[in-house]
């Protein structure tokens, strides 16, 4: 079953990232005329990502428990996010402070803070073990260490991020047996600071207003791509609203795009196979020997399906825009090389729980062919 899945999981994000390079190379080239820029940048992307996975594959998750390696990840997440607000480093686009320039390409350390996050989490919590009933160590002090890095991320702004992050920290938690109370408690708090920055942000306020008066530019234009395209899609290219009247489009939006071009047909596939992501993540996460494989596997898998329903809520107009790219599909390297990475991690644990089962079936193995 393990290995079922897991070759399932690895043949469904190959056909996603695929198909995700050719979809960005036409549904760029009217708002950049450069499409073979984009189709190389996001193949080379791509490139990076499956080496990156093949090499977490491989890796035994156990390492991440070293306490060293514990302290160089925290300080990595927040030297990331420091970077960002640093002028002269970071990089402003439409308002918001999400970039480091490296060269020819932009890093969003965002997208790679949240896998980092559930790896530091996952391990923290088998190293302390039995003591996270105890408020100090299973609530406090990494709610102080989430609380500190999303503070981060609201200064640049990114409150979509900031959502993300804490979900995935407080799913983590509870499953780490902290204590639903608990976590209910740090989720209103989280809550609670995160709406009153929206609510004290003139230009977040303003589109939280357009959005309930049903004014969102973007949303409506999404909203047309959909009808457009109806059940079969009107043909691969032949969409209009990628002309300059869908803003990034290739980018956000990437999944307006493929509903105009190939209608209802498509995004029911993008929505089964991130269901079926799900799914194969959890049973690894499940059938993993110990809490932090299970922590691990189950927080990959969240990163990559949480954050593709809310792209795609988004698209749909089920939930304001928030800025969030859609996994493996959307332009941009940041977001393909976590999230192929997540996969990596994930497909990982499921190899070691393989591994493990393996070894333990052996000695019977030995003792029922003597017998015979």
């Amino acid at each position: 079953m393990l290995k079922f899945w897991s070759y399932t999981i690895m043949v469904l994000t190959l056909l996603l990232t695929i198909f995700g390079v050719l979809v960005i190379a036409y549904a760029a080239k009217t708002q950049s005329n450069a499409v073979m820029q984009h189709f190389m940048m996001q193949s080379m992307f791509l490139g990076v990502a499956l080496i990156g996975a093949a090499i977490l594959y491989r890796i035994d998750y156990r390492l991440y428990l070293k306490p060293q390696l514990l302290i160089i990840i925290a300080g990595m997440m927040v030297l990331a996010l420091l970077l960002v607000l640093t002028p002269g480093i970071g990089r402003k686009i439409n308002g918001a402070t999400r970039w480091i320039r490296l060269g020819p390409v932009s890093v969003q350390p965002v997208e790679f803070v949240k896998l980092l996050m559930i790896v530091f989490l996952s391990a923290y919590y088998e190293r302390i073990g039995g003591r996270v009933l105890r408020w100090k160590q299973g609530a406090i002090i990494p709610g102080l260490i989430v609380a500190a890095v999303a503070g981060l991320l609201i200064l640049q702004p990114d409150y979509g991020g900031t959502m993300i992050l804490c979900f995935l920290a407080g799913v983590t938690m509870l499953l780490a047996g902290v204590g639903y109370k608990r976590c209910i408690l740090l989720g209103i708090c989280a809550v609670a600071i995160i709406a009153a920055f929206v609510l004290t942000n003139p230009n977040r306020r303003h589109r939280l207003m357009n959005e309930q008066k049903d004014e969102n530019y973007q949303a409506k234009q999404s909203r047309i791509a959909f009808q457009n395209g109806g059940i079969y899609g009107v043909g691969l290219g032949q969409g209009m609203q990628k002309e300059n009247y869908l803003p990034e489009c290739h980018t956000d939006f990437i999944f307006a795009v493929i509903a105009e071009d190939f209608g209802l047909v498509a995004t029911a596939s993008i929505w089964g196979a991130f269901i079926l992501l799900l799914c194969g993540g959890s049973v690894i996460a499940f059938r993993a020997k110990d809490k932090q494989g299970m922590l691990l596997a189950f927080g990959a898998t969240l990163l990559v399906c949480v954050q593709g329903a809310s792209n795609m809520a988004v698209a749909t107009k089920v939930f304001p825009t928030k800025g969030l790219a859609l996994p493996f599909l959307s332009y941009g390297g940041s977001c393909l090389l976590s999230s192929v990475f997540a996969i990596g991690v994930l497909l990982g644990v499921g190899r070691k729980t393989i591994e493990l089962e393996e070894e333990d079936a052996e000695p019977l193995t030995r003792k029922v062919v003597s017998f015979d």
